[in-house]
């Protein structure tokens, strides 16, 4: 499978990208754990294949998704909802601690906050780009 984007794409993406190292930050300081860079990876690795895989089977960025900001919103909800679980399964054969349910809850409800307190301000930027885009200028 291809991934294509927009501009506005590749920024929708890095934004969601963000939101989740800013995720993995936050839970290093809250948990008192060093904050290194190999950290953050680690940590973040069996999120990212997880949403990886949805993005793929979701098509989450095409152009379609990111048009309506209610789209937008329910493509994050939904592609979050299948990487999260794929994500805490990896983890948990990666590190070898089972998952707990308290984990898993507080995990998924926390980046999906992270994710669309990003997208909130993307889909508004988005559609006043869009809307000064076709506003005929005189």
């Amino acid at each position: 499978m291809r991934l294509r984007l927009s501009a506005p794409g590749y920024l929708l993406l890095l934004g969601d990208l963000i939101a989740f190292v800013f995720f993995v930050y936050y839970g290093k300081i809250i948990h008192n754990y060093p904050v290194t860079v190999m950290g953050i990876i680690e940590t973040l690795a069996p999120f990212l294949v997880g949403w990886i895989i949805s993005i793929l089977l979701f098509k989450s960025y095409r152009q379609r998704t990111y048009e309506s900001a209610g789209r937008q919103l329910l493509s994050a909800l939904i592609t979050w909802t299948l990487a999260a679980p794929i994500g805490l399964l990896i983890r948990s054969w990666w590190t070898g601690v089972p998952t707990t349910l308290i984990f898993a809850g507080v995990t998924y409800f926390i980046t999906l906050a992270f994710l669309l307190g990003w997208r909130v301000p993307f889909a508004i930027g988005y559609a006043i780009y869009k809307r000064k885009r076709l506003l005929p200028t005189s």
